[in-house]
């Protein structure tokens, strides 16, 4: 039905200068996409941005962007008619890509612990309609935008993808490779945090077991705040806010878990996360990718995991044992208080070096403008090359 609906839209032209946006299927104004298009508009403010939006989330987009409603009718002729698509998941494989169109896929996972597509374990592992969504997905698309060898080989072997990867970095680390003050306080101002305290961000993530049954297992986020609060204050000196920010999709549960933590600060519904971690001085997660972009800022990060065992052989598969990663791993309140008393800047800094040299990590602050200039010029009927960093097969 789709599929057809995406052929008959042809008898519409292609608009040379629109850029149709989807970010996790609408649900927020964030990643790498929010970045670009930025920048984009700074390069060509005449550019109609049109921006996926999933009318059961609030949020807000600039002015100068149009929303489409998520998988309505217009939603589909934005697709058929835009000279770009742009996705930091990969577009659904009946969608139709026409002559003349390009598709940049950013995905939205870099350095991520938890394994992704064909290269999923277990019973959760890719079925047979998946892993041909993935196929004929990744086939669309021009170019995958990467931002290290770890991720580019993932989307070679778990993406089958067999096009242009471009390890310019990611856009939405920009921030964090620049490392600019006054974005953190822009944060701390939004959010009501005290100017001169410091920040601990707890941002662990979702399990899959979670998903359908609706038996929510809070117990695997049992950081006990408090006590990490007085040995943060032991460590570093300082006044400390305490912080926490949930998987969107553990929103109703976030109640339950602020009664038995009145002085934790909730901020699972703040978009922009990369401001959250300019403002943050220590963090701390499970098996969440965002520890890889905290530590772009040279903070202390430190892992915290009570279910690894049973995360790593039920839920899906892991990349890294947490041994492997340059952050002190805690199984249990007692261990994460004796990794903050024990924590060395100089070793933790070598660790982190050598594990980014080892995964080929490529942040340069700049991604985002360079993607944007390449958008540009395809909008300009230029030629665009990707630069291509990783062979193709």
């Amino acid at each position: 039905m789709i599929i057809a609906l995406f052929y008959l839209l042809r008898i519409f032209p292609i608009k040379k200068n629109k850029v149709l946006v989807s970010v996790s299927a609408g649900r927020n104004y964030n990643d790498n996409q929010k970045y670009i298009m930025e920048e984009l508009h700074k390069l060509c403010p005449d550019i109609d941005i049109v921006w996926v939006k999933d009318p059961r989330y609030a949020y807000e987009v600039p002015s100068w962007m149009r929303i489409v409603r998520w998988r309505s009718l217009r939603y589909f002729y934005e697709y058929a008619t835009a000279k770009i698509w742009t996705n930091n998941c990969l577009d659904p494989d009946y969608y139709v890509k026409r002559k003349g169109q390009m598709y940049v896929e950013t995905w939205h996972g870099g350095l991520g612990i938890k394994k992704v597509s064909r290269d999923i374990e277990g019973k959760y592992a890719t079925q047979k309609r998946q892993i041909s969504f993935f196929k004929n997905a990744s086939d669309m698309a021009d170019v995958f935008i990467s931002n290290s060898d770890h991720l580019s080989k993932i989307y070679r072997r778990a993406f089958r993808f067999h096009g242009p990867i471009w390890k310019c970095g990611y856009p939405k680390n920009d921030m964090l490779v620049l490392n600019d003050p006054e974005e953190g306080l822009k944060a701390r101002k939004e959010l009501g945090i005290p100017l001169n305290n410091k920040v601990l961000l707890y941002a662990p993530t979702w399990r899959l077991s979670f998903s359908g049954n609706h038996q929510i297992d809070m117990n695997v986020y049992s950081l006990d705040m408090q006590r990490l609060k007085k040995v943060l204050t032991e460590k570093f000196g300082g006044e400390w806010t305490m912080v926490i920010r949930f998987h969107p999709s553990l929103r109703l549960y976030v109640k339950d878990y602020q009664k038995t933590h009145p002085d934790v600060m909730d901020v699972t519904d703040y978009q922009d996360m990369q401001r959250l971690l300019m403002a943050t001085d220590v963090m701390i997660s499970d098996y969440s990718s965002c520890i890889f972009d905290a530590v772009l800022r040279r903070i202390p990060c430190f892992t915290y995991a009570t279910d690894f065992d049973q995360y790593k052989n039920e839920e899906r598969g892991v990349y890294y044992e947490m041994e492997e990663l340059p952050f002190l791993y805690a199984t249990n309140n007692d261990e994460l208080e004796q990794n903050v008393k024990a924590f060395n800047e100089e070793d933790y800094l070598k660790r982190w070096d050598a594990f980014a040299l080892r995964m080929g990590l490529n942040e340069t602050g700049h991604s985002a403008k360079d993607i944007a200039k390449k958008m540009a010029d395809f909008l300009d009927g230029e030629k665009v090359i990707w630069n291509n960093n990783y062979p193709i097969i």
